[in-house]
């Protein structure tokens, strides 16, 4: 289904109702365009949909009193039209309104054409100066159509997994081929450009949701993957979760484990020595302290770190250690070949062991790769989809998905804060980690520049938001990192595509309400003179208002599906490794049950969700279990 030109006429009026000042019908062909490029049909079609049914007289007068196309109503009544679509009792309402609310808002602010978007000089924002671009390290292997490669090992997926498997394997003398799905990027191609970035660097163009869309899906879909678009944050796996994996049947998650810890620790420069703090950080060490609550400095996998604050769009300077500057860069080094925008299909078999791979590039051609040894680290996301792809795993693929949600909390200060300057993530607080049957919360801070920040913040109005916005350069963001125990799907649709199934509910919906009440009450430790949720109909509490009432009015909003704003950066645990075979694809060493030579080494083989930023981890154990590979021959 196509967008025709009376639907985009009907899209430039919803973005000029929701942002006034943008150039409503260049917004409107740009979200066309980006729906078209993530390549997902229902997408469109829901659009189309959506855009016609609110220009039904007879449609209109049923959901809104108004016998009115919504282009035909005034301003006012085409914001207080949305806004009953965003309160609706229906869930599907709600999830257009969130759909149309964030597509407007993320296209408006994040345009640049190369130059500055005309709508940041009301909010203070601009983009860094450009460093000279670090030599690139990788190159990219060409292929031709129908070509049959052959490897000892073929690594399916770059990002941390998939690096430091390939990296292992390589030093021990197999001939490795690493498939990527995404582009291969240089430093020349990190500009800070939120638009850019968010379009080349992640899945679905950084659009990726939940199912449902309460939840936006950030995951890296690059050479490198998410060790290119994330925040630098190396955090060890807590004492209490390994004793959780261990029960689970893994074993060396003590001393063990923590040798693989500390090689990784070397390759990648992670310490503390760059872990400045900026204003946010800042704000939200002040807010702990005043507080009594404790927390410790993140080391980082930095090496001359710019302090820019664009780390989510890759770093121009070279200066994060991704495994694009690290391990790929080792395993090309030693023999093993890359080739990215290249699209697993399936998983190729013989015998009952795995054969290779089947893939598609970018321009349609087809190859195979033929080797003994499949290693999944496509990540929590593509892993479990090709694995379903290719009627592979067993029954629990798919099953188990956490994405450690983050309900953040705005808070205004007197003080210019600018969450896109400075370092990302410097500060951490563990101290709510545990409060619930060893589930809970970890505080940090997210980067945030002002497309990602426009869609997010509470929409009530055009002018209520443009005075947010106005005020944006004082606001900081504080994000709980809440471990979820209740867990979600990911299944794929007709066109083998993965779909995230997921809804906070349980232990994890009560964890999100306490995490969003204890950041409220750290901003105003810090001084802020307020602090906003992010419902639909945001909730507000100020210097000297009752802290218990707010907690109540908090706990009656809830965190139902498109309520309030929902963020992932982290997926984990859709193939997971353990002793039990009801409960897991893969055993304790990461080879997937049923099929020999077919192993997993990313964040999918979690057993649970890990409670701090997934990356380190990651890397330590597909480090482990590449090593129990190669010690098996």
């Amino acid at each position: 289904m196509s967008v025709g030109e009376r639907e985009r006429a009907t899209l430039a009026r919803v973005v000029e109702t929701f942002c006034p000042g943008a150039p409503s019908r260049a917004v409107a062909d740009t979200i066309v365009a980006e729906l078209e490029a993530v390549d997902r049909p229902k997408l469109v079609a829901d659009l189309v949909l959506f855009l016609r049914v609110i220009e039904r007289r007879t449609a209109n007068l049923v959901l809104a009193g108004r016998p009115r196309p919504f282009s035909a109503m005034t301003r006012h009544e085409r914001e207080s039209y949305l806004i009953s679509w965003g309160e609706s009792a229906l869930p599907l309402r709600r999830a257009a309104f969130q759909a149309a609310k964030r597509l407007s808002l993320f296209v408006a602010y994040s345009r640049s054409d190369g130059a500055a978007n005309p709508l940041w000089a009301g909010i203070g924002y601009t983009r860094p100066a450009l460093d000279p671009p670090a030599q690139p390290m990788l190159s990219a292997r060409a292929v031709a159509a129908g070509e049959v490669i052959v490897a000892d090992a073929v690594v399916v997926g770059s990002g941390a997994g998939g690096g430091v498997a390939a990296a292992e394997l390589a030093a021990a003398g197999r001939h490795v081929l690493v498939l990527e799905q995404g582009a291969l990027a240089t430093e020349d191609e990190f500009e800070g450009r939120e638009d850019r970035g968010a379009a080349g660097l992640f899945w679905d163009r950084q659009l990726l949701t939940t199912e449902d869309l309460a939840i936006s899906v950030f995951a890296g879909r690059t050479v490198g993957g998410g060790t290119v678009v994330n925040w630098n944050t190396s955090l060890r796996l807590p004492e209490d979760v390994r004793e959780e994996w261990t029960r689970a049947g893994l074993d060396g998650m003590g001393s063990a484990l923590d040798e693989h810890y500390d090689a990784v620790e070397s390759r990648l420069d992670i310490d503390t020595e760059e872990s400045e703090r900026n204003a946010q950080n800042a704000v939200l060490a002040e807010g702990l302290d005043a507080l009594g609550i404790p927390w410790r400095v993140i080391p980082r996998n930095v090496a001359g770190c710019g302090d820019c604050g664009h780390c989510g769009y890759g770093c121009r300077r070279g200066a994060k250690q991704s495994t694009m500057r690290t391990y790929l860069a080792d395993a090309l080094a030693t023999g093993a070949e890359l080739v990215a925008r290249c699209h697993a299909d399936r998983i190729a078999v013989a015998h009952g062991a795995a054969a290779g791979v089947e893939a598609t590039c970018a321009d349609g051609s087809r190859i195979t790769v033929r080797a003994p040894l499949v290693v999944l680290a496509g990540g929590a996301i593509g892993t479990p989809a090709l694995l379903l792809r290719s009627g592979l795993g067993g029954p629990q693929v798919g099953r188990s998905l956490h994405l450690h949600p983050v309900p953040a909390v705005l808070g205004l200060y007197e003080r210019p804060i600018r969450t896109w300057s400075g370092v990302p993530q410097s500060v951490v607080s563990d101290a709510f980690a545990r409060i619930e049957g060893g589930y809970g919360f970890r505080l940090e801070v997210p980067a945030a520049l002002p497309g990602v920040l426009a869609a997010a913040l509470p929409w009530r109005s055009a002018a209520q938001h443009r005075s947010l916005m106005e005020e944006l350069a004082h606001v900081a963001v504080f994000i709980p990192i809440v471990r979820d125990r209740e867990a979600g799907r990911v299944v794929i649709d007709r066109a083998g595509k993965a779909v995230l199934r997921y809804r906070v509910s349980g232990l994890t919906a009560r964890l999100c309400t306490r995490a969003i009440v204890e950041a409220a009450c750290l901003h105003l430790g810090a001084g802020a003179r307020e602090a906003i949720t992010l419902h639909t109909d945001p909730l507000h509490v100020r210097q000297g208002d009752d802290l218990q009432a707010f907690a109540r009015a908090v706990e009656r909003r809830g965190v139902g599906p498109n309520r309030v704003g929902m963020f992932s950066a982290h997926q984990m645990s859709s193939a997971r490794m353990g002793a039990d075979p009801r409960r897991s694809v893969a055993d304790p060493d990461g080879w997937v049950r049923g099929i020999r030579g077919l192993a997993v080494a990313d964040a999918a083989a979690f057993p649970s969700a890990s409670g701090v930023n997934p990356m380190l981890t990651v890397m330590a154990l597909a480090r482990r279990n590449v090593g129990r590979m190669l010690s098996r021959g």
